[in-house]
């Protein structure tokens, strides 16, 4: 059953379930929620529920119908095309036909072709351009009969008001640490890794198999003990591990950096759990639980918040392309600062 494999979102599939029970589907959902709990996920298993040729308030996930939703090439669901990462409206004399916004709508007046409902997925949402959700809106005012348009977005405030005014609203939260580790277990990883990239994975399963895949997680002590060592040691000692850093066999230098990086981010929010006060086996990287307590107590809340936005901009100069041994050095540079020890290169 296709809502069955749902993880950790019991609340968004009971009120869709109830929906389709209760035959009142509403014009628009609005899905909302951090990346990787389940949203677009969801409103496949939604669409297939609506399209199945079985009975119920669930897909069977086997016939031609959800076989073909799974793949996207249901006839009866459209994913808008896009460009430069952004949804269009596109243009009637040169997109027609295209998948763009308005060649879909101009589909949406006739009658399912395979399902009982056509669906439209805007994924992300908060991309429409402003042409495209002027066009949306106006087909929301009086959408057509069996049509249903299922957003998806991470930023509400960055969908227009009136288009979020003609949804109902369904809100996906981050998931328990538990339902990510179990769902990590269930594709077959070690249930240690498991836990250590649950505990890591603020509630996201998307973050979580990113951590997983790179397997971050096997070598975070190594990354931790590193990082931690930035707030005391020597300048020369500081240039010196982060050159064997870098030379990390079968990594080049923006690789490791960003390992780094993804690593420092997890620390900057253990440190910053600790000066509030959390206790060390909470920590993402408990078996570090007591030096990182005491490395808040020096830095306080302000300090951790400062390193968390050394960490930032870290991630964001690898993603400008920016010279990775100058990014690693001004991240140490900031944490001796804070830290009170040592003399900046």
């Amino acid at each position: 059953m296709a809502f069955e494999n749902i993880y950790g979102q019991a609340q968004a599939v009971r009120v869709l379930q109830s929906a389709i029970a209760s035959e009142r589907i509403p014009g628009a959902y609005l899905f909302v929620g951090p990346p990787g709990v389940g949203k677009r996920f969801t409103a496949i298993q939604f669409a297939k529920a609506l399209s199945c040729d079985g009975e119920g308030e669930d897909a069977c996930d086997s016939c031609p119908n959800c076989r073909l939703i799974n793949r996207e090439e249901f006839p009866d669901l459209f994913v808008p095309v896009q460009r430069d990462r952004r949804i269009i409206k596109g243009s009637t004399a040169t997109d027609r036909g295209k998948g763009y916004l308005i060649d879909i709508v101009s589909r949406l007046h006739f009658p399912p072709v395979m399902g009982r409902f056509k669906v439209v997925l805007l994924d992300p949402a908060d991309r429409l351009t402003d042409e495209a959700g002027n066009m949306l809106l106006k087909i929301l005012e009086e959408p057509p009969k069996k049509t249903l348009f299922l957003l998806i977005t991470t930023l509400e405030d960055a969908v227009l008001p009136t288009l979020v005014s003609r949804c109902q609203r369904l809100r996906f939260p981050p998931l328990p640490v538990d339902t990510v580790r179990q769902f990590l277990v269930d594709r077959g990883e070690n249930p240690a890794l498991a836990a250590a990239v649950a505990k890591a994975s603020r509630g996201s399963i998307e973050h979580a198999l990113e951590l997983g895949q790179t397997r971050l997680m096997e070598q975070k002590l190594e990354v931790v003990d590193f990082l931690l060592n930035l707030f005391s040691n020597p300048l020369h000692d500081r240039v010196e591990s982060s050159v064997r850093l870098l030379g990390t066999a079968g990594e080049n230098e923006r690789q490791a950096v960003s390992r780094v990086g993804t690593i420092a981010g997890l620390l900057a929010r253990d440190i910053l759990w600790a000066a509030s006060g959390f206790a060390p086996e909470e920590l993402v990287f408990s078996e570090r639980g007591k030096p990182i307590e005491k490395l808040s107590r020096r830095l306080s809340t302000r300090g951790a918040l400062d390193f968390a936005g050394a960490v930032r901009e870290l991630t964001a100069g690898i993603q400008r392309n920016e010279n990775p041994r100058h990014l690693l050095y001004f991240l140490g540079n900031t944490a001796v600062s804070l830290a009170g020890h040592g003399e900046a290169a």
